[in-house]
């Protein structure tokens, strides 16, 4: 028998589940109301509001939620060890099936980024930070990086999390037209970011 917290928990995350489901089927996040959310999730709508004080801060923990998990697993992925190639594909792959599996959050992502409200826009921006700071951290021993200073280090780790997060719609979009396309992405995204790799290398301010 689940506890009260362990129902609470199990609410909440069944409450975005249904938001992300809305979303993965072709919906706006913003356009969504949180009855649709509460019905999709089973629950009445006053239960909505036990969880949640409306749908601005349900997708605030969503980027929370999203961030939290993805960040952990690259950098487990990055301190596996390695040079800066072994580490660039494995982290694409490790990204990239995460990416397949967790698609409704990245259809999420792609929407607020840009047409979310300014507290939406702004937290992911911030996880853009916290990628982009964890990932200089990790890179800084390489001997790509070992000439390059704190601060085009920081700007070449913005850069990479950029592009990378960029492509990821494409990833969505035609990952289901060939069942080569996510070997033929990861292939690319490898290519493009070992010349991105290259120009750090002999980047000098």
């Amino acid at each position: 028998m689940l506890s009260r917290e362990e129902k609470k928990r199990q609410t909440r995350k069944s409450l975005m589940d249904a938001a992300l489901g809305l979303v993965g089927n072709g919906d706006n996040f913003s356009s969504i109301s949180l009855r649709e959310v509460a019905k999709n999730a089973g629950v009445v709508p006053t239960s909505f509001y036990r969880h949640f004080t409306d749908m601005e801060e349900l997708g605030l923990n969503v980027v929370d939620d999203l961030g939290m998990l993805l960040r952990k697993l690259m950098r487990n992925t990055r301190q596996s060890g390695g040079y800066a190639e072994s580490l660039t594909r494995s982290s694409i792959e490790v990204y990239t099936d995460f990416v397949c599996q967790h698609r409704n959050y990245f259809y999420f992502m792609c929407q607020c980024r840009t047409g979310g409200t300014l507290a939406l826009r702004s937290a992911i921006r911030n996880e853009f930070k916290y990628f982009a700071n964890e990932l200089a951290s990790d890179i800084r021993a390489l001997p790509v990086m070992t000439e390059i200073d704190s601060q085009d280090l920081d700007m070449v780790s913005q850069l990479l999390v950029e592009f990378v997060f960029e492509s990821t719609i494409d990833l969505l979009d035609l990952v289901d037209t060939s069942p080569t396309y996510q070997k033929e992405f990861i292939e690319q995204m490898v290519k493009k970011l070992r010349l991105i790799w290259l120009g750090a290398g002999k980047w000098r301010s």
